[in-house]
């Protein structure tokens, strides 16, 4: 009657799936309408009421033709069928199905591997379960662990494992609760998949445990760090990738609470920094970036050198050609150097700001030229230097943050070039908002200096220059840029220029030229957050004002 249930299936709906793909028919629907058909036929009546007569003695002569079915069926309602019909089987005998748990446990796990069908294979799966729930415990153990070891072979491997897992946590979650330690950690780390479609079954199964995340995170942390070591340090890229974005979330979700843990994880991203370059290798960069916020306090206790190896080997991944991964190490320099707020981390990583600042303007006034030729070894230098000059910097205005104040006067030249080239027309308003937060954090800087009164000469030189140079173009920028979110913090950035100009202790103060034009773009403004900024800018100026009209123009 099993067998029937394909050969009596009208042969016109075989003939649609084969061509649903043609006719924008979805598969997985219609093998489920083929399903459905076939449960509501008089057949499958008559299945389910053999069923009623099946008892303990009919067991032996029925589980082993079963068996042969489960290897030997063909067609899609047959093969569906002989697993409902376990299932169903296993229901009605309970613990009588006890002592051929073992050879089922081993088709049935075997028939979802090879089944290529989704419905007939979560049909096995299910069926699977269902035998699970009344296997010995070393049996158990034997299939959750053969489960959980498919994460890491190819995508019909990880998919089964995924409907296997989602099967037990259905049909026999008593039995799946005293292997958590096993599963759970599978379940979170293949969410991050490449493959959607396996990220996308992970991420339901993450989504169905009952605990919430972070719960459920600091219960496994052990667990699930090993598991994530042991991905980092395969032969798998893709294995590596996994593991560097769960490791990302890991600390996003747990924070400082992961450092108690945090050597293994350090220790396998430190390992893989170095090395060939392979696609994706950026995950590592975010995944180390997230871990320094999370467990900065726990790193510097325990090793005060870490800081500065951790900074080494990201500076190192800043001068790799790779442009996607040269902007995921700036990304993750700025949030290194955020972290630790180290000030010696000034005199590290300015010098290599300021080099790449300078080469990438090179490199735009070379792209720029009339020149239409250009020789292989400009080429190759062209794209070592690529970066998002944006990226560069917003390290700058982090590193400006953290350092102490004689060692930013000692740069003082070269942090006003890096800023006056960033806020030049060509560059795009993106930039130009990286530019401002270098302004602000300087402004922030000689504003926030605990009372200090007493200056060296060369801070007087600083403000008026930062002021005199900067706040002209930043005007300009306000001119040219339309967009909202530019004028806003343009003004913003002007306002905190004109506070400092103000409140430094400066000799002479001289008018800004910009005054006049200053009133009619605040006139002109459409922006209310960004008209309010100027209005404070133009209250502050008009006190420095020369009521000569001949202020003096600055070299």
């Amino acid at each position: 009657m099993l067998e029937c249930l394909s050969s009596l299936e009208d042969q016109r709906l075989n003939y649609v799936e084969m061509h649903a793909g043609n006719a924008g028919i979805q598969t997985e629907k219609l093998e489920s309408l083929r399903i459905a058909v076939a449960k509501d036929s008089p057949m499958w009546e008559t299945l389910d009421i053999c069923l009623k007569v099946v008892d303990k003695e009919s067991l032996d002569l029925l589980v082993p033709r079963l068996a042969q079915m489960v290897k030997s069926a063909v067609g899609l309602n047959t093969r569906v069928g002989v697993a409902s019909f376990i299932t169903l089987l296993v229901q009605k005998v309970m613990v009588e199905i006890k002592s051929y748990a073992a050879a089922l446990l081993r088709l049935l796990y075997s028939a979802v591997l090879e089944e290529k069908s989704s419905a007939a294979k979560r049909a096995f799966a299910s069926s699977c379960a269902s035998v699970l729930k009344y296997a010995s415990p070393s049996q158990a153990q034997k299939l959750i662990e053969d489960t959980t070891s498919l994460h890491l072979g190819e995508k019909n491997a990880q998919l089964s494992a995924a409907i296997l897992i989602k099967s037990y946590l259905s049909n026999a979650a008593d039995i799946l609760s005293g292997y958590n330690a096993v599963v759970l950690p599978v379940i979170f780390a293949s969410r991050f998949d490449d493959d959607k479609d396996i990220g996308a079954l992970y991420g339901e199964l993450w989504e169905d445990i009952p605990s919430s995340e972070r719960v459920t995170l600091q219960l496994y942390l052990p667990e699930i760090i090993s598991l994530l070591c042991d991905s980092m340090s395969s032969s798998s890229w893709a294995g590596k990738r996994k593991s560097a974005k769960a490791i990302k979330k890991l600390c996003d979700a747990l924070g400082e609470s992961l450092s108690v843990h945090h050597n293994n994880i350090l220790e396998s991203l430190l390992k893989e920094l170095p090395g060939r370059f392979w696609e994706g290798k950026d995950a590592i960069l975010d995944a180390l970036a997230a871990l320094c916020s999370s467990c900065h306090t726990a790193m510097s206790a325990e090793d005060s050198g870490m800081p500065s190896v951790i900074l080494n080997a990201v500076c190192a991944a800043c001068s790799r050609k790779s442009k996607l991964y040269r902007e995921a190490a700036f990304s993750c320099l700025q949030q290194v150097i955020t972290a630790f707020k180290d000030p010696g981390f000034f005199n590290i990583v300015f010098p290599m700001l300021y080099e790449v600042s300078n080469r990438s303007v090179i490199c735009k006034t070379r792209n720029s030229s009339s020149l239409t030729a250009s020789s292989s070894a400009e080429q190759d230098e062209t794209e070592g230097v690529s970066v998002s000059l944006d990226k560069v910097l917003n390290c700058v205005a982090s590193s400006i943050t953290v350092a102490f104040l004689q060692d930013i006067i000692n740069q003082r030249k070269n942090i006003l070039e890096i800023i006056l080239n960033s806020l030049s027309p060509e560059e795009s308003w993106q930039i130009k908002l990286s530019s401002f937060l270098c302004i602000k954090e300087l402004c922030y800087k000689f504003q926030n200096s605990d009372g200090n009164n007493t200056w060296p000469e060369e801070t007087t030189y600083l403000v008026e220059e930062l002021f005199h140079s900067t706040a002209p173009k930043v005007v300009d920028v306000i001119r040219l840029v339309k967009i909202a979110q530019v004028h806003t913090a343009a003004s913003e950035c002007l306002l905190e220029l004109s506070k400092l100009y103000r409140d430094f202790p400066l000799v002479d103060r001289k008018g800004p030229k910009f005054s006049g034009e200053l009133a009619e773009l605040c006139e002109s403004e459409k922006s209310e957050q960004a008209k309010a900024f100027l209005k404070q800018c133009m209250d502050i100026l008009k006190d420095f004002e020369d009521p000569t009209g001949l202020a003096m123009e600055m070299d």
